[in-house]
């Protein structure tokens, strides 16, 4: 073969290059041939990957990225009970004195007529009332259950049934007129007064606070300025007409003279009573006794 022919064609043929560092160092490793080079070893992004081992041997600490913070779970402020107000008040006039208990819990120890036991918290929920005659200590009275409600201020009154004398509840709702008051007080009145008869409130002017309160009912609250007052309470004049019944008017005039007031006559009242009213205070008149023998009593509560 030619050899200048030879030459030609080997020149024609691709070459290797040779294979040098770039001069910043960045090119890739020189591979020596066929066999794998081994990997440069990094830990993972993570912090999951091993510890990198250099010449000198001595682990290098890893990376520490700050792990999320999970949301720690705050319970918002919940009352640990809900609170419902209650007390008693005797006022059945052909009972002793009594025992209460709601639930397992004594509330009033020997409360007698015409007495109230103080304020107890209850939770929310339905309570057992036992009623116990406090002389013998034995005798259960009245065992009743009831549902206190959050939030509520109750005055349970005791108080006779009106046809056979066993004991009975009357729950009257204690809850304060304070927000409507202003510069005023507020008066309700009570009907506990054992008989068949409806009662009215009057002041000596003739007018007229509360009509027909009839026996185990409570008014709602009136407002009155603070001051001094009298009261007078009277059997309502006319005789008890259903509630059915619609009001008429009455034209009549009538002049007040003396102890005669219009529609009363020549009033005979069943007590009088007088008050030093405060303002911001809700006062309950609560009537009790036992009207077919003149035994009557008006016990005065602040709220």
């Amino acid at each position: 073969m030619n050899q200048d022919n030879f030459s030609e064609r080997l020149t024609d043929l691709p070459q290797p290059l040779p294979s040098f560092p770039d001069a910043d160092g960045s090119a890739g490793a020189v591979v020596d041939g066929d066999a794998p080079q081994p990997l440069p070893s990094f830990p993972d992004v993570d912090g999951s990957g091993g510890a990198v081992y250099p010449d000198n041997n001595r682990p290098l600490p890893l990376p520490i990225f700050p792990s999320p913070v999970p949301p720690v779970s705050q319970p918002s402020y919940q009352p640990s009970s809900k609170i419902c107000r209650v007390r008693f008040f005797h006022a059945a006039v052909q009972a002793g004195p009594i025992n209460i208990s709601v639930g397992s819990q004594r509330v009033a120890s020997n409360l007698s007529f015409g007495n109230f036991s103080p304020y107890f918290c209850y939770s929310e929920g339905f309570r057992s009332i036992s009623l116990i005659n406090a002389r013998t200590g034995r005798t259960v009275l009245l065992r009743k259950t009831v549902a206190f409600h959050a939030g509520d201020t109750l005055t349970f009154a005791v108080v006779n049934n009106a046809s056979s004398g066993a004991l009975e509840l009357v729950t009257i709702n204690d809850a304060s007129c304070s927000g409507q008051l202003g510069g005023f007080a507020c008066i309700r009145m009570a009907n506990l007064l054992l008989g068949d008869t409806a009662l009215d409130l009057l002041l000596p002017d003739g007018r007229t606070l509360f009509s027909d309160v009839r026996y185990k009912e409570a008014t709602l609250s009136r407002r009155l300025r603070p001051g001094s007052y009298s009261f007078l309470l009277a059997n309502t004049p006319s005789r008890i007409e259903p509630r059915i019944v619609d009001v008429e008017l009455d034209d009549s005039s009538y002049h007040i003279s003396e102890r005669y007031l219009p529609g009363y006559g020549e009033l005979d009242p069943l007590l009088s009573l007088s008050m030093q009213v405060r303002r911001g205070v809700m006062y309950t008149l609560y009537v009790i006794g036992q009207a077919n023998i003149g035994e009557i009593q008006v016990v005065i509560a602040e709220n």
